[in-house]
């Protein structure tokens, strides 16, 4: 689920820099929230990060490599989870593994909510990479020799749905959850029906919800 880091005018290497680079990125969530996703510009941007337009510019030459910047750091914070999951519950069950990951990656999503269009806009290709990256992770899952004995067919299909449902679920649970739903319910819910697909394959009853 990699991309390009964003292009700017400048790399941020001193501390105040960075220090500039964070507000800047960290205001545009802000506006979102206040104004909605529509109404991030770069005025407003530079207004609550509490520098100048031109300061800004230095950073960021548009709007799109502020959004691909945005994208890098979720990269960043997606694959830490995926990590840290399939270090934390490396013995675990698959379904467990399972529970554990969607469960942290709907947070790691619902973060970027409000951005979420604006991002994928900007960096089109965030979907599919993010696919990759389940795979890569559930392709660890279910090589380990202590995991249960799927046979070779099992895993294949296994490989082919999982990362394409667990993809499509935690988008819509943490960016497009329905009204009357909350995003922990949201989340929940897909959860739910990750597992029954996981426990199918054992003709097991779902246990892990």
């Amino acid at each position: 689920m990699m991309s390009e880091r964003a292009h700017t005018r400048r790399e941020p290497r001193q501390q105040r820099a960075r220090f500039t680079v964070d507000a800047v990125l960290q205001a545009v969530q802000i506006v979102a929230k206040r104004y909605g996703p529509q109404s991030v510009t770069t005025n407003r941007i530079a207004q609550v990060a509490g520098v100048s337009v031109g300061t800004l510019y230095q950073y960021f030459p548009d709007k799109r490599a502020i959004f691909t910047a945005l994208y890098d750091r979720h990269v960043d914070d997606v694959r830490q989870v995926m990590e840290q999951t399939t270090t934390a519950w490396a013995t675990a069950p698959l379904g467990e593994f399972t529970r554990e990951l969607v469960h942290g990656l709907v947070q790691a999503h619902a973060d970027l909510a409000e951005l979420h269009e604006l991002v994928s806009s900007a960096v089109p290709q965030s979907a599919q990479g993010f696919r990759n990256a389940l795979h890569h992770t559930f392709g660890l899952a279910l090589s380990r020799t202590d995991q249960e004995p799927y046979n070779r067919q099992e895993r294949e299909r296994m490989l082919f749905v999982l990362p394409r449902m667990v993809e499509s679920l935690v988008h819509g649970a943490a960016h497009h959850p329905p009204a009357d739903l909350s995003r922990d319910g949201a989340g929940s819910e897909a959860i739910r029906t990750v597992l029954l697909y996981v426990n199918s394959f054992r003709g097991s009853a779902p246990r892990y919800f």
